[in-house]
């Protein structure tokens, strides 16, 4: 559940925006903390069968609740996660911790919540918006397949 919500968190992210002139002279770093971010698109490639319809929109299936989460990254490493105005359970803690980093040349985002690593090739970042993907395999009812999930996140 947390990979899906960290999947729906980093897809958002993932929204391709032209990037403004000043986002260049930024660091990904510098573009990505500071701020709340809100997941608004996770595709899926390749499709998934729901219902007896093939599907890529994975966003869209999500329950509501879930689709106003969260994410938070700070410069000292720390990422938050946020269950944002609607908590899909009232026992859930409305935010947790854990920590986030880049690899050596910032091309891959490592987000560790709850002793789970996911790790997030960054497509696209500007101030604005963030395109991830991430790989990984699963049954979805056709048998063990490589998935990969694009995540669009705009600034909350």
């Amino acid at each position: 559940m947390k990979i899906i919500q960290h999947f729906l968190i980093v897809l958002s992210l993932v929204l391709v925006v032209i990037s403004c002139k000043k986002d260049e002279t930024k660091s990904r770093t510098e573009l990505l903390t500071g701020k709340y971010w809100i997941t608004t698109a996770v595709t899926i490639d390749p499709a998934v069968n729901i219902n007896g319809t093939l599907v890529t929109d994975i966003f869209a299936q999500e329950e509501t609740c879930r689709q106003d989460d969260l994410q938070k990254f700070t410069t000292n490493g720390v990422y938050t996660f946020d269950e944002g105005a609607s908590k899909c359970s009232a026992n859930d803690p409305q935010t947790t911790n854990g920590i986030w980093s880049f690899n050596s040349d910032d091309t891959i985002l490592s987000i560790t919540d709850n002793g789970v690593t996911d790790s997030y090739t960054i497509i696209s970042i500007n101030s604005m918006t963030i395109v991830a993907k991430y790989s990984e395999v699963a049954d979805y009812g056709s048998g063990a397949m490589t998935y990969t999930y694009t995540v669009t996140s705009q600034v909350h």
